[in-house]
């Protein structure tokens, strides 16, 4: 997220971090209020301007082929036209362009079509069909469940009271509890943000674990927020506001003056709410929601479009997302509306059109506001907001993304097809990769036959996503970045924290940031992509050793993957017929091998690198499908200087690892020198700069030394 602390308008302190648009990126600063030059708005008239063709007032082609469907197999903006709402059901436009307040119909109270009470809002009109519940998904023992209980820990850890203290303070009631440090301190403008992290985390950990502890802790914070948000006006504040700092905070972000991402906190309070009311049935919760949300409509309803576009150019995080859910959940139309008065032109008006922009953005600032637009499609059947997202993953995932899956240099997107020149130890946000993941899952759920998106998602879970929690750290403490610079070590990010101890990835209190906060979600929510579903049966995507109840079956993963690359399926209980497909990922060395209670299958279609193994079949108890997927050493050349490589290993990126500092410059390693020397962990050695070096997958670097990419000879 952008950085900034401190009033807007008093002097920087000599250590704390960058204005508001964060620190500086490979292509230089952006300007005070929003994406460099070559961005910049458009005027209202031009191309990309309200009035302007491509603008939010321009004609809409029509809904594409595999778009969203509403009841009786409408889109939803055909279903609320015929349900008699057709002025609402142009809403997303006619908010878009309003010069001033909108219509009594975009806060008109009545639902606009009925609430869509079941399933997970955020996994999207697809994913209420595709996605698994995390109650159905069981993690077994495997490097994602010692992650996830790590996290655990530290989500019970963290002292209620000493999170509650900046609200408490916010509405004018005492509180004894020590502050936090970090961007949680008493005077950061984003002191709160940990708290809707926090929300989630524990409603995530409930719902796939069953932890009663994390259920009380949820219930407990919404309660007190509760009770906060209930107080807004006696504090002098708007009904329904709730936040840490004060609502004038919002003031000069529309006078335009600088101030730390104010809707950036809001969307977090908003997406903890939604989980703790879903994930754990907190009806309070749901009402904290539906009250900020309304906060948020009329603060945005005063505003014109100018006027809202300008305070778009301030982080926003994925707020018209969590305003989508929140009208999935509920059917008032007045949240759609507002979500839409969030469509930050200057950047998604040429994704639309497939140019790629993105070089000089924050990547963190920018892919939230992607995830909302697939939502938004979702809900509206807008293809423009389909075309923005799907063009933003094309985009990023062929011409942004380094070879562990993760994206931005010092934060920031850099020139497309550009990785050598551009690799630091602040590489890859941890913040980005989890967006990312959120992004591919949405999307993937509408193209279920793709293998290389999850293939993408594999490559960037296994090899970032893992490996951003210290093993060491009961406490499961998440690193900022994941460097791939030669000698890159993972830590605290020292440029925001210049005297922290180099040693750790982070502290219990004193080092809170977007990246801790993310990492609470990410470690809680293994389970939600090892499998989906269709109405014909179940879909393995990835290879998590984990049980899972569908349709009728319980099945059981167990695996040693990556190190063991077979895949090993039982059926433990019950009986059905359905279709059980096996992902065979773009990486695997030749033909996989597939057998079926021992016995080995041959001529099955489409079972190629790509493709899916696909049995169906009457499943009973006591069945047994077995997968091998061999895999081989393999390289990535970077696309700027092909010379330089990473060295993989099926999905793995491969790493050497060093007991001290190697230096800055690239080394050579000798390619025919390298060999695995373990199966069990995976380890491989080689020569590199003419010295042994041990090399394992990236993932597993911790409090050492580590080189990702190389001059091979």
């Amino acid at each position: 997220m952008n950085k900034a602390a401190g009033d807007p308008n008093g002097p920087k302190g000599p250590n704390g971090p960058k204005g508001p648009n964060g620190p500086k990126g490979p292509n230089g600063p952006k300007g005070p209020n929003g994406p460099k030059g070559s961005n910049g708005s458009n005027g209202s008239n031009g191309p990309n301007g309200p009035n302007g063709p491509n603008g939010p007032n321009g004609p809409k082609g029509p809904k594409g082929p595999n778009g969203p469907k509403g009841p009786g197999g409408l889109s939803r903006r055909q279903a609320l036209t015929a349900l008699g709402v057709g002025a609402g059901a142009l809403i997303a436009e006619q908010v878009l362009v309003a010069d001033g307040t909108p219509s009594s119909a975009s806060a008109a109270p009545g639902p606009s079509v009925a609430p869509e009470p079941s399933g997970y809002a955020p996994d999207g009109t697809s994913g209420r069909a595709a996605a698994l519940p995390l109650s159905a998904v069981k993690l077994l023992d495997s490097p994602f469940r010692q992650n996830q209980a790590r996290n655990t820990t530290y989500l019970l850890f963290l002292d209620p009271e000493r999170i509650l203290r900046s609200f408490r303070l916010n509405y004018g009631l005492p509180s004894s509890a020590e502050p936090l440090g970090g961007w949680e301190a008493p005077g950061s403008q984003i002191r709160g943000h940990m708290t809707g992290h926090l929300l989630s985390g524990l409603a995530l950990t409930y719902a796939n674990t069953n932890d009663e502890a994390t259920k009380i802790r949820g219930r407990y914070l919404v309660s007190q927020l509760a009770a906060l948000q209930a107080r807004a006006t006696t504090a002098g504040f708007h009904p329904g506001y709730l936040s840490a700092f004060p609502e004038v905070y919002f003031d000069w972000l529309e006078q335009g003056k600088s101030v730390w991402s104010p809707y950036y906190m809001i969307h977090k309070y908003l997406a903890g709410m939604i989980d703790q009311y879903q994930l754990t049935g907190d009806d309070q919760a749901l009402d904290v929601a539906m009250k900020l949300a309304d906060w948020v409509g009329w603060r945005t309803a005063r505003l014109s479009y100018d006027e809202m576009q300008m305070v778009l150019q301030t982080e926003f995080g994925g707020l018209p997302e969590a305003l989508a859910n929140l009208y999935t959940i509920t059917g008032q139309e007045r949240y759609l509306a507002t979500a839409q008065r969030f469509y930050h032109a200057v950047v998604l008006d040429p994704l639309a059109d497939g140019l790629d922009i993105l070089p000089g953005l924050q990547a963190n600032v920018t892919t939230p506001k992607i995830i909302a637009c697939v939502r938004m499609w979702e809900e509206t059947g807008s293809s423009k907001y389909h075309d923005i997202a799907q063009n933003f993953w094309d985009i990023v995932t062929g011409h942004h993304v380094y070879v562990i899956g993760g994206v931005g240099n010092y934060e920031h997107f850099q020139a497309p097809d550009v990785v050598a020149a551009e690799l630091s130890n602040f590489t890859c946000e941890n913040c980005v990769g989890y967006n990312m993941l959120k992004l591919t899952r949405l999307l993937h759920f509408h193209q279920p036959d793709r293998v290389d998106m999850l293939d993408y998602y594999e490559r960037t879970l296994f090899n970032q996503m893992l490996g951003e929690q210290d093993p060491t750290s009961p406490h499961g403490f998440n690193c900022y970045y994941t460097g791939l610079s030669s000698g890159a070590f993972k830590r605290q990010p020292l440029n925001y924290f210049p005297q922290g101890n180099p040693g750790v990835y982070a502290t219990d209190w004193d080092t809170f940031t977007c990246d801790t906060a993310t990492g609470l979600e990410t470690q809680a929510k293994f389970a939600d992509t090892i499998y989906s579903r269709d109405a014909d049966g179940l879909y393995v995507n990835l290879y998590i050793p984990s049980q899972v109840r569908s349709q009728g079956l319980v099945l059981e993963q167990a695996t040693g993957f990556p190190d063991d690359p077979v895949i090993r399926l039982s059926v433990v209980a019950g009986a059905a017929t359905q279709t059980l497909r096996v992902r065979v990922p773009k990486w695997v060395a030749g033909s996989s091998t597939v057998r079926l209670n021992g016995a080995l299958l041959r001529g099955l279609p489409d079972a190629g690198p790509s493709g899916w193994i696909a049995l169906r079949r009457r499943w009973r108890t006591g069945d047994l499908l077995e997968v091998t997927l061999p895999m081989e050493l393999a390289v990535e050349p970077t696309p700027d200087h092909p010379t330089v490589q990473a060295l993989i290993y099926g999905p793995v990126v491969l790493s050497g690892v060093f007991g001290s500092d190697p230096g800055s410059l690239t080394p050579q390693l000798e390619m025919a020198s390298v060999r695995q020397t373990a199966a069990q962990p995976m380890t491989f050695e080689g020569v590199a700069d003419r010295k042994p070096v041990k090399l394992i997958p990236i993932a597993r670097a911790a409090h050492e030394y580590y080189t990702a990419y190389w001059q091979m000879v």
